[in-house]
């Protein structure tokens, strides 16, 4: 591979410890991946630092890192921990604050933004073209397949990596060449966009190249749903959409062609409950001010929840801190909102019976982690149910 003195002298050892390991870290994954050089990226965003997920081991690396002089060179945010951190949940399990404390300190004195949210973008959208090394694979599959930008889907300490150094290695799709969608996608039966979710797990488990989906007009948010599923259930980082992905940043080439109609989501969606405890969930990914505002004014028109079912929302610190009173009121009603964190990366205080929720991604996690019956549906439909 080649380097540039600079570069050299990072893996050398001239800019301290944390830096040569960092790019320790990058030049051998890109020489795994046959990578030829090194590209200078802008937004480092960093998954992997929940402290249920790394426990003492990725402590300990984050906080040498921190010792040994890693600094952030480029913008960098910071997905998700296992704290709440509006304080107000009742869900999400507490147990593990002071660890992911000292997690999050470390991070936020290397000069890391605390975001704590798995929607980067939310505080800076890219733009066409530009380099990014992003872990969180719904963001990276949103990145490259709704704003036309580069990044590869990344582990935690390669991202880490990227953050201190500025850089990251040339290979998959920040390379024009394998940016080639060459399965087509068809959504011949309109219904199945009510349900984007369901349609990303689809995609996920039955389509392995990259994919142009045809038919499949979603808003931002249903997209980011769709993405964020069929990165759970598959390995997509890239999925062309017609009419969204922007032209000039991917390829058409020998396209296979494939029809999905309602009766192919079916065995995903699983069975609308009947009985017994319902969590209602939405916030995976997090939820954005617009979506937030849509829920709020939902159950500001029901009122307070009844019975036994609860209504879990997950949303990014900053919308939190920007809508604390409505987040307030909310919990007046009895809706659990949880900022900074969500159940996937965190634990429950407590157990349901069934999981409903509009995120593909939470099905395919959640239903396994927390052995729950699960019904994939649209975001109205989740507020039905949990009011019913």
């Amino acid at each position: 591979m080649f380097l540039t003195r600079e570069q050299e002298r990072m893996l050398n050892g001239d800019y301290g410890w944390a830096v040569a390991k960092a790019m320790a870290i990058i030049v051998k994954t890109g020489e795994v991946l046959g990578a030829s050089r090194l590209v200078e990226i802008s937004h480092a965003h960093v998954s992997g630092v929940s402290y249920t997920n790394i426990l003492d081991p990725g402590l300990d690396f984050v906080r040498r890192m921190l010792l040994s002089g890693g600094r952030a060179r480029v913008y960098t945010t910071i997905n998700p921990g296992c704290v709440d951190y509006s304080g107000l949940s009742s869900l999400i399990d507490g147990s593990f604050n002071e660890k992911q404390a000292v997690i999050d300190e470390s991070l936020t004195r290397m000069g890391f933004k605390p975001v704590f949210t798995c929607i980067p973008y939310y505080h800076r959208p890219p733009s066409q073209g530009e380099f990014l090394a992003w872990g969180e694979s719904s963001a990276v599959a949103v990145a490259n397949s709704y704003y036309g930008a580069s990044s590869n889907r990344e582990g935690g300490p390669l991202a880490l990596a990227a953050a201190v150094t500025g850089y990251t290695y040339y290979a998959g799709l920040h390379i024009p060449e394998n940016r080639v969608a060459r399965v087509l996608v068809r959504v011949v039966d309109p219904s199945v966009s009510r349900n984007p979710g369901a349609l990303g797990l689809w995609v996920g488990e039955n389509i392995r190249e990259i994919p142009l989906v045809e038919g499949f007009n979603p808003t931002l948010w249903d997209l980011k749903i769709m993405l964020a599923a069929s990165a759970a259930s598959g390995s997509h980082a890239l999925i062309v959409v017609e009419k969204i992905t922007p032209r000039g940043f991917y390829k058409v080439d020998s396209l296979e062609k494939v029809e999905v109609e309602w009766r192919d989501l079916e065995k995903y969606i699983g069975l609308e409950p009947s009985g017994g405890s319902i969590l209602g969930y939405l916030g995976c990914p997090h939820l954005h001010p617009w979506e937030f505002h849509i829920v709020y004014e939902y159950v500001k028109r029901r009122g307070r929840l009844p019975g036994r079912n609860r209504l879990l929302l997950t949303i990014p610190l900053e919308v939190y801190e920007r809508y604390r009173d409505k987040v307030l009121y909310l919990r007046g009603l009895g809706v659990d909102v949880a900022a900074g964190t969500c159940p996937v990366v965190s634990r429950l205080t407590k157990r349901f019976d069934h999981l409903v929720t509009n995120s593909g991604k939470a099905v395919f996690y959640l239903s396994k982690q927390l052995k729950m019956n699960y019904y994939l549906t649209e975001t109205r439909r989740v507020l039905e149910i949990v009011y019913a």
